[in-house]
């Protein structure tokens, strides 16, 4: 918030400079004409001219068509010089009948066309103007990026294999290990295939949604071995493109907090339910679980969601929709993103 008001400043700060120079080289310019009266008049009029041609570029006109319609940020900006040229040279024209008592045959003056020259001159120097700005902020947001994309390795090596979870998965090959039971060597290879995703895979910016399903089954594998007799734990998914990009380890802290929050392993009556779709670049993955009625609200719980929804806002701003309901007894999350 202090960078951002230390931003608005200097914006302010240098253009209230810029208009206090605009105006000094324009008075200095007609000053020799020896009336000054009617300059100042002028010079309001001119200036009040040369903002509006200024704002409107660099408020709307730049923005909304500069960089994607090119052709009609060119046209409506001729417009608006041409309007604004005509706008000033009949102010001109009044103030000169006001004054003189005669009419001023402005097309014939240099005034006219050396005003115009300064409306082109200030509406360049806004283009000018939006094309740094826009320029900054794309590199605030390559920068965000990069940092992101740090924090998710950090982040990935540290939270999102769960040391608890490690340990359970690491008992649990032990245990069918010690009673020779012939799905050890599978578990193991499970295991090996999510820290192998984890460590290499998901140092890359984005992985095959095939990868991340994969990882999913391993993850719900492990806490299907947690305990046994069958659990109400459903996955289904229906992909279109297997090689469809997907930024990694989004849908898994859901998944994990449904099995925090559902304890399906003590509750009976609990389920989870997970299904991921994937049609013409478009993803949506919805969650819905039970909770545990004598659950324990960990310290620090939800710190997996904020990070997942920080990420959603740099990787995919405004091609995602993210919707997280709840009561006391179920919990449903919807995730949709477009990657078009």
């Amino acid at each position: 918030m202090g960078t951002h008001t230390a931003v608005m400043k200097t914006k302010i700060t240098l253009q209230t400079v810029f208009w206090i120079i605009v105006l000094a080289i324009n008075m200095a310019l007609w000053y020799r004409f020896g009336e000054f009266r009617r300059e100042w008049l002028d010079e309001i009029a001119y200036i009040i001219c040369y903002g509006l041609v200024f704002y409107i570029n660099i408020l709307y006109l730049f923005p909304r068509y500069y960089k994607d319609k090119g052709e009609l940020y060119f046209l409506f900006s001729t417009l608006l010089i041409l309007f604004f040229s005509v706008f000033g040279a009949l102010f001109n024209e009044v103030i000169y009948y006001l004054l003189r008592h005669r009419h001023f045959n402005w097309f014939d003056n240099e005034e006219f066309f050396t005003q115009s020259l300064w409306l082109i001159l200030i509406y360049l120097t806004g283009t000018v103007y939006g094309i740094q700005d826009m320029l900054n902020q794309q590199i605030k947001h390559n920068q965000k990026i990069t940092e992101e994309k740090l924090q998710t390795e950090l982040q990935l090596l540290k939270n999102q294999i769960n040391p608890h979870f490690l340990f359970n998965a690491l008992n649990n090959i032990y245990s069918l290990s010690y009673t020779k039971s012939g799905k050890a060597p599978e578990s193991i290879l499970k295991l090996s295939d999510m820290l192998r995703y984890v460590i290499e895979d998901c140092s890359k910016d984005h992985v095959t949604i095939n990868e991340e399903i994969a990882y999913i089954i391993n993850f719900i594998d492990f806490y299907r071995m947690k305990s046994p007799g069958k659990r109400n734990i459903s996955f289904s998914y229906q992909i279109d493109n297997t090689r469809t990009p997907i930024a990694p380890m989004l849908f898994i802290p859901f998944i994990e907090n449904s099995f925090k929050y559902s304890r399906i392993e003590e509750d009976p009556a609990g389920f989870i339910d997970i299904t991921l779709n994937e049609n013409d670049n478009i993803i949506i993955f919805t969650i819905k679980n039970t909770i545990f009625s004598k659950r324990n609200i960990l310290q620090g719980s939800g710190q997996g969601i904020t990070n997942v929804k920080q990420r959603l806002e740099i990787i995919y701003p405004q091609k995602h929709e993210l919707t997280i309901e709840g009561n006391d007894k179920t919990y449903f999350v919807t995730l949709k993103i477009d990657l078009r």
